[in-house]
Formats: structure tokens, sequence, C-alpha cells
């Protein structure tokens, strides 16, 4: 296909610089037939640049095999970080063993801790910003098998939170370590459907018996279902309500407070669906949450 366009574009610039010459060739003198050639060169270049341009934009392969590369990198950067979060899970995960602590910085017992754990410990410049300094808190106190997430949990101020990092736990104010939020989908649809509950049978010994005599029948369910309750419906602004009741910050700092609290978690419904942001462990209280109800 190239050998195809070097000679169209061979032919092209021939007739080309044909038609140029016999257009500019008839009554010039010596000095218009130099410029002459001059225009003919300068357009033979600008027909040769021109299609080779216009053939590298339109293929665009180079362009294409660009974006393919960089599309792979990501993916592969994206998968690695996965990896390494979930390893750093792994090792938070696991019980600690025996230390006892005296007047320690609460800064020196988080890297003591995360060298014994096998992940990392960074500390954020939200810190200082916020005037916390982790090194003026004293730790007085005897840890063994403990899981290395609930020491950091139990060790940190009010004040301050962590997040677990592509390989590193991430410690920072505690507004800071609930970003960004993860949304999830949960559905609720069988939840809220409303069965029918329809009345048992009524049996009327009498009744029955006299219309019996007489050829007739008798409807023994009743005639239309009765509805539940309403204060036993499980509607969506009550299964909203009752995530937001028992999914608090209260009960665990590392869980987000709710828009209507002016916190960054969010809640709604939509089509048998609760759509969720929250933070990781909040995520994981909605789901036990959500376990529990189905």
């Amino acid at each position: 296909m190239k050998q195809a366009a070097v000679v169209g574009l061979s032919l092209a610039f021939l007739l080309l610089t044909a038609a140029v010459q016999r257009g500019l060739g008839q009554g010039t003198s010596g000095g218009d037939k130099k410029d002459n050639a001059e225009k003919i060169k300068a357009l033979a270049e600008q027909v040769t640049a021109e299609p080779a341009a216009s053939d590298k934009g339109e293929t665009g392969t180079p362009k294409k095999a660009d974006e393919a590369e960089a599309k792979r990198k990501a993916r592969e950067e994206a998968l690695r970080q996965a990896q390494e979060t979930a390893r750093t899970r792994r090792a938070l995960d696991r019980p600690s063993g025996t230390f006892e602590f005296s007047a320690t910085p609460l800064s020196q017992v988080l890297q003591m801790l995360a060298e014994a754990g096998g992940f990392a410990v960074v500390f954020d410049k939200a810190l200082e910003e916020a005037g916390i300094d982790l090194s003026t808190h004293p730790v007085t106190m005897r840890l063994a098998g403990m899981r290395y997430e609930d020491a950091i949990y139990l060790l940190l101020p009010h004040e301050c939170g962590y997040r677990v990092e592509a390989g590193y736990v991430l410690v920072t104010t505690l507004e800071k370590s609930w970003l960004p939020l993860k949304t999830v989908v949960y559905s609720v649809r069988d939840a809220v459907t409303v069965v029918p509950n329809f009345v048992g049978p009524r049996f009327e010994i009498g009744g029955i018996t006299s219309q019996s005599q007489g050829g007739g029948g008798t409807n023994i369910f009743g005639n239309q279902p009765e509805e539940p309750e309403d204060a036993t419906r499980a509607t969506p602004e009550r299964i909203v309500d009752m995530v937001k009741r028992h999914v608090r910050n209260a009960n665990d700092r590392r869980i987000a407070t709710w828009d209507d609290e002016g916190g960054p978690a969010t809640i709604q419904y939509l089509d048998g669906k609760l759509i969720v942001s929250q933070t990781y462990e909040g995520q994981r209280a909605v789901a036990r949450l959500m376990m529990a109800i189905q």
C-alpha cells in the first residue's frame, strides 16, 4: 500500500510539473523562467509534504498505539495498587505480639507497630497544619494479641484517623481519613416488597348449611386482601432511616458522618436499590445490616 501511494504521489508530481511548465513557459524571458522554476520547486515541496501529513493523520497509528500503551500502563498500575492495598489490609488484620510502652511518644509507638506488622506508616502534613503533634502524646500501656488495626484505632486521638493505602497506612486528620468515599449499590427490592396479608377462611356452619340447602354458595376467603399494618412495612424511607441510625460516626469514628449532619457520606434510594457513599468501615457496617434485613 505504501508503494502504491509513492507511485501515485510521483505521478501527481510529474503531471503538476508539466502543467505548470506549459502554463508558465510561453512568452517568458530567462528571468521569468528562473522564477517559474522556483515556483515549481515550491509547489512540488508542498505536494510531497501534504499527503504524508494527511496520511499520518488519517491512519493515526502512532497516536492509537500511544493511547493503547497508556491504558495498559494505567490498568497495570491500578492492579498493582489494589494488590498492595489488599496486602496492607491483611497485615493490619493479623494479631500483634506483646508490646509494653511507658511514656513513649505516640509517633514512635506507631512506627514500632508498623515495623513489627510488616507495613509502613506515613504521617500526613495535614496533621501539622491542624496543629497536631503526635510526638507530644505519651503512651503508657501494654498490648498483647490485638489486631494491628485495632491497636492503631485505639491509640490515635479522636481528632485523628487513618487510611489504608497501597503499601502503607496514612495517619491524618479525622475528616481527611474518610476520603475518598467508596460508593456501593445494595439491592433492597425484596425488603420493600409489600406482600398482601390475605384473611384466613371464615367458616360459618349455619350459613353454609342454609345456603347449601338452597343450592347457593359462599365465599369462605372473604372479599378483599388486607394490607399489612403500615407500621410494619419496610418502606424505602424507613430503610434509609434505619441505616443512618445504626451506621453512625458516634459508634465508630472511622465511619463518616452523613450529609444531613454536615458530613460527606450520602445514601439514597432508587428503584429498589440503596446507593451508599461511605468509608471502607462504613460500607462494612452497611453490608452487615443489609444481610440482617434481607
